[in-house]
């Protein structure tokens, strides 16, 4: 009778334990988002007269997207500073998305300013990218497409069992759309690189452990499904490592070390260091600072390492 009672007991844990593994596990449904494609059609761009433009596309999550404060940048510039940044850069063209059309550009291609980021008095690295650009290109035309998800993890969202997932398909179709939109606008528009400024929703251990063949997969399937819209030299890109705050912990290292592996694959990757730049997240606001997201002067850095990058590529 014991003997029967104990193999009851151990059926029941066995299944008590199967049914917890099954809880925990990720499932389909929970991470196959509804993402809204109904972009809107492209608005007021001027004829290209079959000139030729580089495209950037910035793509990751929120501090790509853009959280940055616009107040904080107005107290650390100089007035004359923050001015060139208000007045934006006529020259660089963006047009974005963010967070599943929380904020967009409407299918316009607008002028990089400090209205570009996650909502009013946010601003994101496509600033310091035009103010790089805009120094260095004259003649040349550069626009940058913007679609990012803010807290979303390349793990379940961008891919899902390292095939192409809802995030990754949303914006698949937000390129797509709007690279046709400039070839029927008469630009020769080529992609010339991907800024990807994304990890920090995949520092639990189990997902930064994958993040390396991940990222092998992702950028994979971005060089063979935008590969009609290829620059010459094929399509770059340019990772940003993660920062070490708290809300990157604890598997920040990880994550950045399968980055900077990945950029030793191909001379077409590229890899920086935000850590080593000294970028921070812990000064603002003062009284209760966004450790999330860095501080305004460190994202107007990051843009413009990301626009440092993107000249040595297109030079």
């Amino acid at each position: 009778m014991n003997k029967y009672l104990k193999t009851i007991s151990i059926c029941i844990t066995i299944l008590f334990s199967i049914l917890y593994l099954i809880s925990c596990a990720p499932q389909n449904n929970e991470y196959n988002l509804n993402m809204n494609t109904d972009y809107a059609d492209c608005k007021q761009l001027q004829d290209g007269g079959n000139a030729d433009a580089k495209v950037i596309l910035l793509l990751g999550q929120s501090n790509a997207s853009g959280f940055s404060l616009t107040e904080y940048l107005q107290l650390n510039t100089s007035e004359e500073e923050f001015q060139k940044y208000q007045t934006g850069f006529e020259n660089i063209l963006i047009n974005y998305c963010i967070d599943d059309q929380s904020y967009t550009s409407g299918g316009e291609f607008v002028k990089v300013d400090l209205t570009c980021g996650s909502g009013n008095g946010f601003f994101g690295p496509e600033v310091g990218m035009a103010e790089v650009l805009n120094e260095n290109v004259n003649d040349e035309k550069i626009f940058i497409l913007k679609y990012t998800m803010s807290g979303y993890s390349l793990n379940y969202h961008w891919l899902y069992n390292r095939n192409r997932a809802s995030i990754y398909n949303a914006c698949m179709q937000f390129i797509e759309k709007y690279m046709d939109c400039l070839v029927a606008n008469n630009y020769n528009a080529k992609i010339s690189a991907i800024c990807w400024m994304q990890g920090e929703s995949d520092t639990t251990i189990q997902k930064a452990e994958r993040y390396y063949d991940n990222q092998i997969a992702f950028v994979n399937y971005l060089r063979e499904d935008l590969a009609k819209y290829s620059d010459t030299k094929g399509i770059y890109l340019v990772d940003a490592g993660i920062s070490n705050n708290l809300y990157c912990e604890p598997g920040y290292p990880i994550v950045n070390e399968a980055k900077e592996n990945f950029a030793k694959l191909s001379d077409l990757n590229i890899y920086f260091s935000t850590i080593d730049m000294g970028l921070t997240t812990n000064l603002e606001p003062d009284y209760d600072p966004d450790l999330g997201h860095y501080d305004s002067l460190c994202e107007i850095a990051l843009g413009r390492r990301f626009g440092e990058e993107i000249l040595k590529i297109i030079s």
